[in-house]
């Protein structure tokens, strides 16, 4: 592998429609206009969202576990940000990634999303885990190994921590309709803001720098928080009581038919198993100062994400006080 990475003049966006990716493309536009960028989809049927979401762009389609619509895309391009879901066949992804660009003969730098707390190796993972060999334990651990054996271009940005906006996503029924976090297995976390993740990665796209070339970038925010010292912060911020309830029974039950409908019903016990695995190693996560030497401002601040989506959560609240009673 190259131990120096060029400017990427023509980008592809993975996941452009979602959280991370969104960012990644305006911030690129923002600081380089004249750098070409495409939007990835899998599904033909987004083409028209991305369109409508970024007019300045080029939307394709591209499916990571297709090696001729991946190699299509990458035509051209020098520069790919490669974020993958949750459970999901890596071998395939990086097998066809190689081939693509070998074909494509023109990308300079992948930036590929990583979610793994830090410092963690394969002797870490327990064998009830490490069967699953895509789900979250041994997917992101296997996705780094595999893209090196390739040796492809690549930097890996892990997010080294747990998303603030899962509050306003996966996490969010319960503080809705209860004001109540309901996650067991509570612990001591980096939060991190996606982003903060997106700018970072979009950043290293436009102007890599040589010392994060080929490596590991744990990002974070500034905190380290349980989650039952999140619903303190939340009740301070939003001026309403958000308690914490950490039910193992409570949390299952509120996981599996989600889970169970995603990646099977195996899903929800694995998740569980994970999720006490994680508990048990969290003096791993620590925060980092990725965010700022790389972006030369400070990461954003739980605290100032909390202000910032107040109004998502007192307008949920507001509408369920709202909405008219059923009768039964």
């Amino acid at each position: 592998m190259s131990t120096s990475f060029e400017q990427a003049d023509c980008i592809l966006v993975f996941g452009a429609k979602d959280h991370i990716g969104a960012e990644v493309v305006k911030y690129i536009h923002q600081k380089q206009p004249h750098v070409k960028i495409k939007v990835a989809t899998h599904d033909a049927n987004n083409l028209a969202l991305l369109e409508a979401m970024f007019p300045f762009a080029h939307a394709v389609h591209a499916d990571l576990l297709d090696y001729e619509s991946l190699s299509a895309a990458l035509d051209g391009v020098e520069g790919v940000f490669q974020v993958s879901p949750d459970v999901f066949n890596e071998d395939l992804l990086v097998k066809n990634m190689k081939n693509a660009s070998k074909h494509a003969g023109t990308v300079k730098h992948i930036i590929r999303i990583l979610g793994t707390p830090p410092g963690v190796s394969m002797d870490l993972i327990p064998e009830k885990l490490k069967k699953y060999r895509h789900y979250p334990a041994m997917q992101h651990l296997l996705a780094t190994q595999l893209y090196r054996d390739a040796e492809l271009p690549v930097t890996f940005i892990n997010v080294a921590g747990y998303y603030m906006d899962d509050f306003s996503r996966m996490f969010s029924p319960s503080i809705i309709e209860r004001k109540a976090i309901e996650i067991a297995f509570d612990k001591r976390l980096a939060w991190v803001d996606p982003i903060d993740v997106a700018q970072v990665s979009a950043e290293l796209l436009i102007n890599p720098r040589n010392e994060y070339v080929g490596k590991v970038i744990d990002v974070t925010g500034p905190d380290l928080m349980t989650f039952a010292e999140v619903a303190k912060l939340f009740s301070r911020v939003w001026k309403e009581e958000i308690t914490y309830n950490g039910d193992e029974a409570v949390f299952l039950n509120s996981i599996t038919p989600v889970f169970s409908k995603l990646w099977g019903e195996e899903a929800p016990a694995y998740f569980m198993e994970y999720f006490k695995w994680e508990t048990e190693h969290a003096s791993l996560f620590k925060i980092t100062d990725h965010v700022e030497n790389i972006l030369g401002r400070s990461p954003i601040a739980f605290e100032e994400w909390a202000v910032k989506n107040a109004d998502f959560f007192t307008q949920a609240w507001q509408a369920k006080k709202s909405a008219p009673l059923v009768q039964s």
